[in-house]
């Protein structure tokens, strides 16, 4: 098994980050890595991730998710080749930090009889990706936590 993980520090409420995560119809305006997630974010929906990585074209791929805790966690589990061969869980965990705000983690994890093979040639790139979407995630996050917070100062 190999894993791709990164993390970020988001001066926003988990609600908050975790609302930007599900609203699947938004990514086209602020995700440069997965540009498009289709279905609902429900336990067992079925889902077609479309992912953007740098100096490629955009791949889609279907998916199942997997697990749903709101607003914590969401997984989606995606199979390539026959089963046994090759398959990904793509996690987002959501992790409240005590001095206020979160951390925001996104793993990859790759199984199956090709993985090393396959992970090889990926990890870069997706370590790559996933750095760039988590910091366009924290800049959304924290945009609209200051505009609301703006909003809130004007009405009192």
């Amino acid at each position: 098994m190999q894993q791709i993980r990164s993390s970020i520090d988001i001066d926003a409420p988990a609600s908050l980050v975790w609302a930007i995560l599900t609203d699947f119809g938004s990514y086209k305006r602020w995700n440069p890595f997965i540009r498009a997630i289709l279905g609902k974010p429900d336990h067992g929906n079925a889902l077609r991730v479309t992912l953007k990585r740098h100096g490629r074209a955009p791949s889609s791929t279907s998916s199942t998710l997997t697990y749903v805790r709101e607003p914590r966690e969401l997984r989606w589990r995606q199979r390539r080749l026959a089963p046994g061969f090759f398959a990904t869980e793509h996690r987002f965990r959501i992790e409240s930090l005590p001095a206020g705000g979160v951390r925001f983690h996104q793993t990859e994890q790759i199984q199956g009889l090709f993985a090393s093979v396959m992970a090889r040639g990926r990890q870069r790139a997706m370590e790559e990706a996933f750095f760039i979407m988590n910091h366009a995630l924290k800049a959304r996050a924290e945009r609209v936590r200051a505009g609301l917070a703006a909003t809130a100062g004007a009405t009192s």
